[in-house]
């Protein structure tokens, strides 16, 4: 197999990736079907009246001292921060409306084209020097559905106590939290009035230096007979996305874990009704390709569920997605409670981060090629310790990665130019034996013998290191680390395309030396000849929308190749015998 249609080859595995980046396919899915309780999807019909006899075993003793709330307050904001977030209550409702990591800005300014040249926006993105300070930190609670703020408690078949407690002022213990201390710990508790004969008590628990949230809600009967309830539980919406959709490479959307899987559906599949997953889940929510707000159950629930609203932004739709959960339905005695108690994590899919929270959260950074994509990621951060910028982290990664690789691809290029040195004098056995395969055959295979050539030494090294390929791609597209890292002089985000074109432009002219420096085979037709003359312009396009980080790593790598060549060239090979 000659060099150039290994070089084919690879570049066709890199287009499949190039087209999944610029339209990446719909996620599996398997929609539910009605089955009993214990069975991964659970329908809302089989509700049953055992159901409710079980819930009311585990409730609580008669509760007694009704705390007195004035049901005329006005309502105020509850500022939550710690070292990680700016988090932001509303009494009116006791919901969340606000959730700012301090760490992560939404966009960075960046140099580009598309500044002066609009139309180029499309592929090089925009310049985003629309930025306002605090302002323009991430915000993990969008607000763009305003009818199911995170931790919004419904109770359904109840409408007029839901409207009645959406408007309902909630008693605060706490005028403020400020946790900047490592090792802090605070509790904030919201209390609301008797509305329709249920109280609520919300009781929230923050670490300064985690992301976690501790969550718990006692829902009490005041009145003096027995209330059928069906509770349900909100924890949040996908945030507002600030990337274009080429460089959406991950999933974006509802996700879970479950049986020792990660599964994920798409936002629109959720849109027409609400889709319902198992009580047996570890924990569910909605992630982008850096974030992910996620809760996990510590008491009893009857499922999961997601559902999505859409958008219009910008004249295009999209779709938010929001989660929750749903108790099961319970027939609740006059003085007692139904209680239930969540952990959350809202933050970026940092690995240290996800390991606090446990429960395999770990898996929400989806990397192709894992087993070899997460100690490259490691062996990246490991670097940039030493080294504090992520770009010239890349290109010693990148070194290091082909010194690895070194004798696999030394093998293969001495193959290959060995192959090509026999190239003429398998044209002449090719024309000699035209009609006599089987000769053909035979003659070519002494002729290997001879010259001590394997035909396949040049292609399966190389085979070899596509999935490092696979695997770079994979954990350099998705590392929060890389978002907003800048690099030298213009490239301020290694997540974002390169805004003046100056590194796809070399990496085309790199890829154009290569083909120059490597052996062409006398066997190779005029068609193909020309179609690999034009791979440097298509892969040149293409770079123009990858992730600044990622043509980095092509570039390096195609400079190596390119010093790999130089030296095997000065290598004298035996002559070919006969």
């Amino acid at each position: 197999m000659d060099k150039n249609t290994l070089i084919a080859i690879g570049l066709s595995a890199a287009i499949l990736i190039v087209w999944n980046v610029l339209f990446p396919p719909p996620p599996p899915q398997q929609a539910p079907e009605p089955s009993v309780e214990e069975q991964t999807t659970v329908s809302r019909s089989q509700e049953t009246v055992e159901e409710s006899e079980s819930m009311g075993e585990t409730l609580p003793s008669t509760i007694s001292d009704v705390p007195k709330v004035s049901t005329s307050m006005l309502s105020r904001d509850i500022e939550v921060e710690t070292a990680n977030y700016v988090m932001v209550f509303d009494t009116r409702g006791g919901q969340a409306k606000s959730f700012q990591l301090k760490q992560y800005d939404h966009t960075k300014p960046r140099l580009t084209l598309s500044t002066w040249f609009p139309f180029l926006e499309t592929i090089l993105g925009p310049d985003f020097s629309e930025t306002d300070g605090t302002a323009n930190q991430v915000e993990m609670f969008g607000g763009q559905l305003e009818d199911l703020q995170p931790f919004k408690i419904e109770f359904e078949d109840f409408p007029k106590a839901n409207q009645l407690l959406a408007n309902t002022v909630f008693s605060s213990d706490q005028e403020e939290i400020i946790l900047l201390e490592q090792g802090e710990t605070a509790f904030l508790k919201l209390t609301s009035p008797v509305v329709e004969g249920l109280q609520l008590i919300k009781t929230l628990r923050f670490e300064s230096d985690s992301y976690l949230i501790g969550y718990k809600v006692e829902v009490i009967n005041r009145s003096g007979q027995p209330q059928p309830l069906k509770i349900r539980h909100y924890f949040g919406e996908s945030r507002i996305a600030d990337t274009q959709r080429f460089q959406q490479i991950a999933h974006e959307g509802p996700v879970y874990f479950m049986d020792e899987s990660l599964e994920t559906i798409s936002s629109e599949d959720v849109s027409a009704e609400e889709w319902d997953v198992s009580r047996n889940m570890q924990w569910l929510g909605v992630e982008d390709q850096y974030f992910i707000s996620a809760a996990a159950s510590l008491t009893p629930v009857r499922h999961g569920f997601f559902g999505s609203e859409q958008r219009v932004r910008k004249g295009e739709r999209y779709y938010v997605p929001y989660y929750g959960v749903r108790l099961p339905k319970v027939m609740l005695e006059s003085q007692r409670m139904v209680e239930s108690e969540f952990e959350l994590f809202i933050g970026p899919k940092q690995e240290q981060e996800l390991l606090k929270f446990g429960r395999n959260l770990k898996q929400s950074h989806d990397m192709t090629l894992e087993v070899l994509a997460a100690p490259l990621l490691d062996l990246l951060r490991w670097i940039y310790k030493y080294v504090g910028n992520y770009g010239v982290a890349i290109i010693i990664l990148t070194i290091i990665v082909r010194l690895v690789l070194f004798p696999l691809t030394l093998k293969g290029m001495k193959s290959m130019k060995r192959m090509q040195q026999l190239a003429p004098r398998m044209k002449k056995l090719q024309e000699k034996y035209k009609n006599n395969k089987e000769k053909l055959n035979q003659e070519m295979m002494a002729m290997y013998r001879k010259n001590k050539v394997n035909p396949l030494g040049g292609c399966l090294p190389m085979l070899l290191q596509l999935p490092v390929f696979f695997a770079l791609y994979s954990s350099l597209s998705s590392a929060v680390e890389l978002r907003h890292a800048p690099f030298l002089f213009w490239i301020n985000d290694l997540s974002q395309p390169d805004g003046l074109g100056i590194t796809p432009l070399l990496m085309g002219v790199s890829m154009f030396f290569q083909q120059k420096l490597t052996p062409q085979s006398a066997m190779m037709d005029p068609t193909q000849a020309k179609i690999m003359q034009m791979l440097p312009i298509i892969f040149t396009f293409f770079t123009f929308t990858f992730p600044a980080g990622l043509t980095i790593y092509w570039l390096t790598s195609n400079c190596l190749s390119i010093l790999q060549q130089l030296v095997l060239n000065r290598i004298k090979t035996p002559e070919i015998q006969d």
